[in-house]
């Protein structure tokens, strides 16, 4: 599945979303649309690691799905170029070090990065970070993807499964 047969799936999954009874308000589960018919500036395709999401901001402009699971959110294009070192990383540091981009986030505080060599998305637990650097042996770096396109089928899964009421479902976060 493509990243933009994905997020179609997601697009037509939010109805059911708010069909659900939560017993509180829903917040604003939304897709933002890509609109972007001349594709991707040359400012975020020279960004190291920006190629594997390339696929990905075609499909959208990121989403906010505060509602599904432990909530999502992918980061609008032009807040993936502007992160801060001061709180997002750009560097996994352990045995080896990872340059990675940060791309999004989850309720928890936890980070969403592409390992800029490998293409594999990341999450990243809420830990240590210093000057761009989240410290890897004292945090936690789990691999949720292979791919941005698998990472992208991941998500519309978790939406599908979080609808169903699916006990069984083993999420991203």
């Amino acid at each position: 599945m493509t990243p933009s047969e994905a997020i179609g799936h997601i697009k037509a999954k939010l109805p059911d979303l708010y069909r659900i009874d939560f017993g509180y308000p829903l917040g604003d589960n939304v897709v933002r649309d890509a609109g972007r018919s001349h594709g991707l500036s040359e400012a975020f395709m020279s960004t190291k690691g920006a190629k594997w999401l390339a696929s990905l901001y075609l499909a959208c402009d990121g989403l906010s799905l505060p509602d599904v699971h432990s909530g999502y959110f992918l980061k609008p294009l032009e807040r993936v170029l502007s992160f801060s070192r001061s709180s997002e990383p750009d560097t996994i540091v352990g045995e080896q070090e990872v340059a990675v981009l940060p791309f999004g986030s989850t309720g928890d505080g936890s980070l969403f990065v592409v390992d800029c060599e490998r293409g594999a998305v990341l999450l990243l637990s809420p830990g240590p970070l210093r000057e761009g650097r989240y410290d890897g042996p004292n945090g936690k770096v789990k691999e949720v993807a292979v791919t941005v396109p698998q990472f992208a089928e991941r998500l519309y899964r978790d939406v599908e499964a979080f609808i169903d009421n699916n006990q069984q479902h083993s999420y991203l976060a």
